[in-house]
């Protein structure tokens, strides 16, 4: 591959995340937004405000360099509230290895606000605001982190006062393919001064107050076996699954209590307020694989779902279960667990050649149906060949092996103890070497169980049906544990 597909890859992958991640969270305002309706909290006047209306988002990507432009159409009819925004953002982009870093500036920025009456206005000149962003790509999920200051001033009226809010940000966030999530936490810090007529003189109105916005996107990707109600049907059910987003903003508040004149009452507005939008769900069946060997089995659910998404394949109607589990076919079933192969198609699309799959190993032929897959896991890092240019596809599959594919998939290899540690297995000693990190951290997550007995059983050739359960498993970790990590801890549901 020469340097310049390499580069346009490095691109593609990066627009890619950043699009997916970064915009999810619509702005960088506290907002939230499903395919219709925006909402957001404003706090200048010391009274907050829920406004929602449209917001529309359009992405320009050159070179090293991605601009985005936010435009808001927001009121409140109940508090006579309305407001126009346009606000460009610049990102210059910097890759390095396996991570990519963001810098990001206001280059055009223009807001009115009007408030029965009262205008609020900023512009670009009363607007200092940078924001930079660390993303880290690995093979089978995008983490996210950033952070952002910001100093905006409002005239009112013109010339009867101003206010200034102070914005501290940061987000966190990932991407897979089964899902997304990305959390800002805003904190912002307002302080007002007005003009007030009263009587034959004007009185300046000053006041302070603080808040806090938590904005969370979730995207979710899940499954669910529907059974057929009719007993006098060919098949009695099948896979479905539901693409969902769901957004929630929370937002605290300290703000002053201000009489009808517009004077500060002794008494604080304290309060917390929190609503979400949904998106409406999108369904997708999967099909209904035909097999006669496992009905009853321990592990049906999870090999049916396996089926279905073509992740493991079934000859003729037999599944065979107990059957060893070999690399080919868990290369297959990890990136099709992924969605790989889908977000190197969409990469392709966006190429004016596509190139040609080279052949990677000696022993993996052009009619391998694996083939495909065998070549994804290898170019993400994933798996590895067992020698000189051989893959041994037919190979069987130890738990050990099996482990350190997940962990590396989601790259967390790194993450267990330097010094000396044990596993907490009774068989502990006998997990190879380089396998020892990943089993430690599969048990730290969840992912993997021993025996009754407390064994884990490393070299222990993996069956079809353990493979199954095992990435059914991956799965729901994916869904459920990374997200509650990234928002109901943040969030404190």
């Amino acid at each position: 591959m020469n340097k310049k597909v390499i580069a346009l890859t490095i691109l593609l992958v990066l627009s890619f995340c950043l699009q997916g991640l970064a915009l999810e969270v619509p702005g960088y305002e506290g907002g939230i937004k499903n395919e219709t309706l925006y909402k957001e909290v404003v706090f200048i006047t010391g009274e907050p405000i829920i406004l929602e209306g449209t917001l529309d988002i359009s992405v320009r990507e050159r070179s090293n360099q991605v601009t985005e432009r936010y435009t808001y159409k927001l009121e409140n009819i109940e508090q006579k509230a309305k407001m126009s925004r346009t606000v460009t953002v610049t990102k210059d982009l910097k890759v390095n290895g396996d991570q990519t870093t963001a810098s990001a500036s206001i280059s055009s920025f223009k807001e009115t606000l009007d408030v029965a009456g009262v205008k609020y206005e900023a512009n670009e000149k009363s607007y200092q605001w940078s924001k930079a962003d660390v993303y880290q790509n690995k093979p089978g999920v995008t983490y996210f982190a950033g952070n952002w200051d910001g100093r905006k001033t409002y005239t009112i009226n013109r010339n009867q006062g101003k206010v200034m809010v102070e914005t501290r940000g940061n987000a966190v966030g990932y991407e897979h393919y089964w899902g997304t999530t990305e959390t800002q936490s805003i904190s912002y810090y307002v302080d007002s001064e007005r003009k007030i007529r009263i009587g034959d003189e004007d009185e300046t109105i000053r006041w302070q107050g603080t808040a806090a916005v938590d904005a969370v996107h979730n995207r979710t990707r899940d499954f669910s076996y529907e059974s057929n109600q009719p007993t006098q049907i060919s098949f009695r059910g099948g896979y479905l699954l539901t693409e969902q987003q769901e957004n929630v903003l929370k937002v605290t508040y300290d703000l002053p209590r201000l009489d009808a004149d517009g004077n500060v009452r002794s008494q604080r507005n304290v309060g917390t307020r929190s609503f979400s939008i949904d998106t409406n769900p999108v369904n997708q069946r999967l099909s209904i694989p035909n097999m006669r060997d496992v009905s009853g089995h321990w592990a049906e659910k999870d090999i049916l779902l396996l089926t279905s998404m073509d992740a493991l394949t079934t000859k003729s109607s037999y599944f065979g279960p107990s059957l060893p589990m070999n690399r080919g076919d868990f290369a297959r079933a990890i990136a099709t667990v992924m969605g790989l192969r889908q977000e190197e198609a969409a990469q392709k699309t966006r190429t004016t050649k596509a190139a040609e799959e080279p052949q990677i190993f000696t022993d993996v032929t052009k009619e391998d149906p694996n083939k495909k897959y065998i070549a994804s896991v290898y170019e993400k890092g994933i798996m590895q060949g067992v020698g000189k240019d051989r893959f041994s596809p037919n190979q069987a599959l130890t738990r050990a092996q099996a482990v350190t594919v997940l962990i590396t998939t989601l790259g967390f290899e790194n993450l267990a103890p330097i010094q000396q540690y044990s596993t907490g297995f009774r068989d502990d000693g006998q997990i190879p070497l380089w396998a020892k990190d990943a089993v430690y951290m599969a048990k730290e997550l969840g992912l993997v169980q021993g025996t009754d007995e407390g064994y884990f059983q490393p070299n222990k050739v993996l069956t079809k049906a353990e493979a199954a359960a095992m990435m059914t498993n991956f799965i729901r970790y994916l869904q459920e544990d990374l997200r509650y990590d990234y928002r109901e801890r943040i969030l404190n549901f």
